[in-house]
């Protein structure tokens, strides 16, 4: 992670309304063998430290201070989880950690920051990332994440997608489809933003050889938007759904100017999440507006969820991370 100083500076250089949120909920099932091989006991993998001194949730929060002012990070994770953030000294957690009351799926944790972002920030523009991410350079990501922010910020109709440069057929993974190659716009020297053609989620071995041959590309979840056009989408999409984040938002306009005591939001949040659909953001709000939908390759980054243990230690045995993985005998499951 980046020292204080730096990141003051970042911080200091933040573009205004600008907003980042890290969703760090999941459990990880596919590595749970292997982490309580490693480990001796369970923990989910974004609470790990597997190379270097800080665990990928905190890799993240560094990589997000370099994209938005400390306090504009809200991370969202559930409450079975708030035990590994009492964990850490609280000077480390920047912004503001928020939890479901339960796992809804992946929009329920989108829309639960972007309530509260968006009652204080109606002009916010926001990247969504992840907690359980490598990724390498990280000083090239950031540049091309920032150029997408930049993008989303001056488009109220796009969503930019961040896509990985495949490295093989993986069927674990999500893939786009972008429009041919000149058909989009350049937003630096080395950075194209293309058309969205199609999503697909987990494709069969034959469809992701296609796929893999035909350059498309890793779907990385990693995405700047409009807080607004979010916001329109899923009242156009899910109307249900989005009745239930629009009470919370009125909540948090209330909590914001000392209407709502904090407890009494925290309580209507468990009450909402009672009655609402559970929605996965890409296969239930993104494949449903692909037309609004863009992509900027990650040229040049090699980035993975680590969703797979055999794929920490390729990363940790090509780049020669320190990391006590490295021990001679250890075994991956």
């Amino acid at each position: 992670m980046s020292d204080a100083t730096d990141e003051q500076c970042q911080s200091d250089k933040a573009r205004p309304h600008t907003w980042a949120i890290i969703l760090a909920g999941g459990h990880g099932e596919r590595m749970r063998e292997a982490i309580s091989e490693w480990l001796g006991s369970y923990r989910p993998k974004q609470f790990c430290r597997f190379t270097g001194e800080h665990s990928m949730l905190e890799n993240t929060w560094s990589r997000a201070r370099q994209l938005v002012g400390s306090d504009n990070i809200v991370t969202v994770s559930v409450a079975d989880q708030a035990m590994y953030f009492e964990e850490l000294d609280m000077a480390v957690i920047p912004g503001m950690v928020l939890y479901q009351p339960e796992h809804n799926g992946t929009a329920a944790a989108v829309y639960l920051a972007l309530a509260h972002i968006l009652a204080l920030d109606p002009d916010a523009s926001v990247i969504i990332m992840p907690s359980d991410h490598f990724i390498f350079p990280e000083a090239r990501f950031v540049a091309l994440a920032n150029a997408a922010l930049a993008y989303a910020a001056a488009d109220s109709q796009h969503l930019v997608l961040l896509g990985a440069e495949a490295r093989w057929p993986n069927t674990d993974f999500g893939w786009i489809k972008p429009a041919a190659v000149g058909s989009g716009s350049q937003l630096t020297s080395n950075a194209v933003v293309q058309p969205v053609l199609a999503f697909f989620e987990k494709p069969d071995n034959q469809q992701a050889r296609l796929l893999f041959s035909s350059n498309a590309l890793w779907s990385t979840m990693i995405i700047a938007a409009k807080g607004e056009l979010l916001w329109r989408l899923a009242k156009a999409l899910h109307p249900k759904f989005f009745m239930c984040f629009l009470y919370l938002h009125l909540l948090n306009q209330e909590l914001r100017f000392g209407s709502r005591q904090q407890e009494a939001v925290e309580q209507e949040i468990s009450n909402t999440f009672k009655h609402m659909p559970e929605l996965d953001f890409s296969k239930d709000l993104l494949q449903n507006v692909t037309q609004q939908c863009w992509v900027l390759p990650m040229t040049d980054i090699d980035w993975d969820d680590w969703g797979r243990p055999e794929r920490i230690l390729q990363c940790i045995e090509r780049y020669g991370l320190d990391s006590w993985l490295n021990d001679a005998g250890r075994s991956i499951c």
